[in-house]
């Protein structure tokens, strides 16, 4: 899903269900997405962001959570940050084409509410933020794989073309699959997708998990109207602009607009030869989304342990 959804509707999410700090979840949500190889890099010449930070003799190992350039074709990025972040292997229950996958995505499956229910338990917004990401996910991804193989592919021609779109998750699809107002079709299945409805089903379901957990928010059928609303908007903007214009006027709250670059600002130095950790690193959000980052990749991949 787009930045509509991990930032702004989890944002609502959060808000509505009387989650603590929803800014905070709400922004380590749409930062999986963002903490990739644009973050990892020190200028514009492009000189790479180093696999660990240094500061008072000291050093800290950073996760990345999401990749966006040739690095996706190495088997390593597929399984360590792909699977685990963005395309959670369910219940093995899908069918296509006379064969079964256990590494593809379903939706709301026992891994991702595992994934999720142990995130709201720790109550650490970072880490229900990462966790809402995935388990939104398994909706728009749901019939993928984190992994190049044939299982992804969609279109009937896809042979021909092999060698121009890697066979990695929902690739050969392009973006429709994370556009809530796209409609789209997988020929594997012969099925129209239409991603409202599928945008809905995970509204529902992350909001009852939330109230649930957190005991305040009002019955979902009090609210559902609204979340439906934003879903049937047609344009990004209009419905990035009705969430906070919702938000702003029924509970008093200033969505911030998105600044990717904001946490990783706060906590490292960038204007020497090296990139250092500045003062007071330990306390930073983009340290505390990191640690809970790791904390997420050592869940999945224990759930998952003997079918990767």
């Amino acid at each position: 899903m787009e930045k509509d959804f991990h930032y702004y509707m989890t944002y609502a999410l959060a808000k509505v269900s009387g989650l603590e700090k929803p800014e905070i979840t709400a922004y380590a949500s749409q930062f999986v997405d963002d903490n990739n190889e644009g973050q990892f890099v020190i200028d514009e010449q492009g000189v790479p962001f180093p696999e660990k930070l240094r500061a008072n003799g000291g050093y800290y190992y950073p996760i990345m959570t999401q990749s966006l350039s040739p690095k996706s074709l190495d088997p390593y990025v597929q399984k360590y940050v792909y699977v685990p972040f963005h395309f959670l292997p369910g219940d093995n229950s899908v069918t296509i084409n006379g064969k079964k996958n256990p590494l593809n995505t379903t939706p709301n499956s026992p891994n991702a509410q595992k994934v999720l229910g142990e995130a709201l338990l720790t109550q650490n917004p970072y880490r229900v933020g990462i966790a809402l990401h995935t388990v939104a996910d398994t909706w728009s991804h749901q019939n993928f794989t984190g992994l190049r193989e044939d299982w992804n592919a969609v279109h009937p021609w896809y042979a021909i073309f092999k060698a121009m779109v890697p066979n990695i998750g929902h690739a050969e699809a392009g973006h429709a699959p994370d556009i809530i107002s796209e409609t789209w079709t997988d020929f594997r299945t012969k099925e129209k997708i239409n991603n409202k409805k599928r945008a809905f089903e995970a509204v529902a379901t992350l909001y009852k998990s939330l109230a649930a957990s957190t005991g305040k928010g009002p019955a979902w059928s009090n609210v559902q109207k609204h979340f439906k609303a934003f879903i049937n908007e047609t344009d990004y903007d209009t419905r990035i602009r009705n969430i906070v214009a919702y938000l702003d006027k029924n509970y008093g709250e200033v969505v911030e607009k998105y600044d990717q670059n904001h946490w990783i600002n706060d906590a490292l130095d960038k204007t020497g030869d090296e990139v250092t950790m500045k003062p007071g690193f330990a306390e930073t959000d983009w340290y505390e989304f990191h640690q809970a980052a790791k904390a997420h990749f050592a869940l999945v991949m224990n759930l998952i342990s003997g079918i990767l």
